[in-house]
């Protein structure tokens, strides 16, 4: 209703104006530039409306015109946009297919179409990667690191790089700056610690272990194996400086972590007897071997007591033995003794067995050794003795192994 009121109001007032118009026209003299016009007001009038329809016309034109133009545009944009998420998706699609050259190419696509796009330089990256190209890698990498969302994707890149050339400071430069971030990825923590224990840095691979992402990263454990290993580690640097107060502290400190550690107990043996006071650390050793015998803690007991009869000997590694009466080592340990001690029989009576195909090869080829010792020693019997001797070389020959120590912390926990 109101809009109705409105347009009659309108209508008769263009009616008023146009009467009022025809019946006093009145006159209009223009002069411009030498030109003169006469005309009416009505004319003019006329002439100004025409104007102004002719200016919004043009001005409508220009209009659609251009967005005609933002409309073109705006399309052909979004096609380089759809051309470039597929070559993104089929570049990272050869790169899980392990196509490096088809990799490459998909990145070039997806650089020339979308630009400095982040996703764009994680697969130039990943390509590089993939095509061996160093150089390009590490472009790809160092672009990434522009940008704080994608500065940890280029940091891990360079830091593996830095491990693959041999650059242990390089590789622990980028881990620890990945480190220092507030949500610290625990793939930092790893090299870091890594590249601290192939420095043979101890404390600072230990100092990591103590970090609260140390706890999120690892099992309980698994952090507990990595701290009594690196203890041990630390253990044997000393004491191989002749520094034996501290190796027999790290060694302690490996055992008071994990008691089964039985490579940190040897040390401890030893270092305790550097010291003179092998004696304390006797009950460790017989506490291990009565978990697992070896003989490795065969040979950290005998030296506890420089000095003893072969006899003395016999009887205390006896006394150990009733720790694990049955175990092959313990076995092994007696007859080892009692030969020294001359008891022919006593030894006999231990290996029996032990050169059959149930035992390990390992086991197997000591037991051989000590019978062609008894042999020889007891009956004089040489040629028994090369039969025995040629057995224990054929199974260490079929056993023979290289061995190493672990020097990262995925061998570290990938240890029996």
């Amino acid at each position: 209703m109101a809009r109705l009121i409105l347009y009659m109001v309108l209508v008769a007032a263009l009616v008023t104006g146009a009467v009022w118009l025809a019946n006093d026209p009145g006159t209009v003299s223009l002069t411009w530039r030498g030109w003169q016009i006469d005309t009416s007001v009505a004319i003019l009038i006329a002439a100004m409306i025409f104007a102004v329809i002719l200016i919004l016309m043009v001005a409508r034109l220009l209009a659609v015109v251009g967005g005609s133009v933002q409309a073109f545009t705006a399309a052909r944009r979004e096609r380089r946009f759809k051309r470039g998420l597929a070559s993104l998706g089929d570049g990272f699609a050869a790169v899980q297919a392990g196509q490096g050259k088809a990799a490459k190419k998909f990145a070039r696509e997806a650089a020339t179409l979308l630009k400095e796009n982040p996703a764009v330089m994680v697969l130039r990256r990943d390509a590089a990667a993939l095509a061996g190209d160093a150089s390009e890698m590490q472009e790809a990498a160092e672009a990434l690191l522009a940008r704080p969302e994608t500065e940890l994707a280029g940091l891990r890149a360079l830091a593996d790089k830095a491990m693959r050339d041999g650059d242990t400071a390089g590789a622990l430069t980028h881990a620890k700056r990945a480190l220092s971030r507030k949500e610290a990825p625990p793939w930092a923590l790893l090299i870091a610690i890594d590249m601290e224990i192939a420095a043979e840095r101890w404390s600072e691979a230990l100092s990591a272990l103590d970090e609260k992402l140390a706890r999120e990263a690892f099992t309980p454990t698994q952090l507990k194996r990595l701290k009594s290993y690196l203890y041990t580690l630390a253990a044997q640097s000393s004491l191989s400086r002749g520094d034996a107060a501290h190796a027999a502290n790290a060694a302690k400190r490996a055992i008071d972590v994990d008691d089964t550690n039985h490579t940190a107990v040897t040390v401890f043996a030893k270092a305790m007897t550097a010291q003179g006071k092998g004696r304390k650390a006797a009950s460790a050793v017989e506490r291990a071997w009565a978990v697992k015998p070896s003989i490795d803690l065969l040979a950290a007991y005998r030296m506890l007591m420089p000095g003893e009869s072969k006899l003395d000997w016999a009887r205390r590694i006896d006394g150990l033995a009733k720790a694990a009466p049955d175990h092959p080592e313990s076995r092994l340990a007696v007859a080892s003794a009692s030969l020294e001690a001359e008891l022919w029989g006593q030894t006999r009576n231990r290996l029996s067995g032990l050169t059959g195909g149930d035992a390990a090869p390992n086991i197997r080829a000591r037991a051989a050794q000590l019978l062609a010792n008894v042999e020889q020693r007891e009956r004089g019997d040489a040629d028994k003795a090369v039969e025995w001797l040629d057995l224990a070389l054929q199974i260490q020959q079929g056993a023979a192994k290289a061995v190493r120590k672990p020097k990262s912390v995925a061998e570290i926990l990938a240890q029996n």
